[in-house]
């Protein structure tokens, strides 16, 4: 039996990861922070070798910032050490203690639809430090994924917009749900459950390491999603859209990332996930309301 280290456990990624590490029977490390310093290279090998070494690790304990990305503007220093320094430090230990592990990383590297293709694991991010047009956030994330692309034993899995049928804060749908004004794109998106399947089964089927687009298959507007939570929810509340990027940006003060990502390599590996509009009905068809 696989033991799998967890980081991050607690966490909204962390916790789907947990539980679907839990229906397939591995044997599970999930410590948290409260309990040891595990951004520390001395202290998480010491854990590590202490419970007769680990066959791989998950890394969920990324800084993405509360309540959106916007933070990351101010925590310069958490987005950096959580999205940056640890997983180049989690790279140098997996090569000390050799080890395969997964990087969840994100799909707002990119900007636009790559005239219609979709953006590759091999497509240089365009929405980046060095096209100087993105968020801190999406900045440190793509001078992550260019550290992690030399790594042998790492698993990139880019996480795209997330939502299932559980609402909350993080939740996609939940968002639509709650925000005063919605802001129309289109965009590639991930059903949790589908991405902790798919990111699981890289590693028990010891797919190649390297960098995947983990995302449904097709892009999707938000006017579409809002028409099928009418349809199958009827919400009493009216949507209002930002008329263009300009209101929008008169409340948002960083740039967000509107994109679509070729999902063909994960499809040509037999690990393609569900059709978008597939996922995200039975998701709001199943909806779940958070408790007051």
């Amino acid at each position: 039996m696989s033991k799998i280290l967890l980081l991050g456990a607690s966490g909204y990624m962390g916790g789907a990861f947990k539980a679907s590490l839990a229906k397939r029977n591995f044997q599970t490390l999930s410590p948290s922070r409260a309990q040891m310093n595990y951004c520390n290279f001395e202290v998480l090998r010491q854990y590590i070798r202490e419970h007769g070494g680990i066959d791989f690790l998950i890394n969920a304990a990324g800084f993405t910032g509360k309540p959106n990305v916007e933070q990351c503007e101010i925590k310069r220093e958490e987005t950096l050490q959580g999205n940056l320094l640890l997983p180049q430090m989690l790279s140098h230990l997996a090569a000390v203690e050799n080890f395969r592990w997964l990087q969840i990383s994100s799909g707002c590297i990119y900007e636009g639809d790559n005239s219609g293709k979709g953006f590759t694991e091999e497509d240089e991010p365009n929405f980046s430090f060095k096209n100087n047009n993105c968020s801190f956030y999406s900045g440190v994330k793509a001078v992550a994924e260019a550290y992690l692309r030399e790594d042998p034993r790492c698993y990139v899995a880019r996480l795209r917009i997330p939502f299932d049928e559980n609402d909350g804060p993080r939740n996609y749908i939940s968002k639509l749900l709650t925000y005063p004004k919605t802001y129309d794109n289109i965009n590639s998106i991930s059903h949790i459950g589908d991405f902790v399947q798919t990111s699981l089964d890289l590693y028990e089927r010891n797919c190649p390491t390297g960098i995947y687009n983990i995302t449904n298959e097709g892009g999707i507007s938000t006017r579409e999603v809002v028409a099928m939570i009418q349809e199958i929810l009827d919400p009493t509340r009216e949507f209002d859209y930002f008329v263009n990027d300009e209101e929008f940006y008169r409340v948002a003060k960083t740039p967000r990332s509107n994109c679509i990502l070729n999902v063909n390599k994960i499809g040509d590996l037999g690990l393609a996930m569900r059709p978008v509009r597939e996922a995200l009905k039975e998701a709001i068809e199943n909806w779940v309301p958070a408790r007051l």
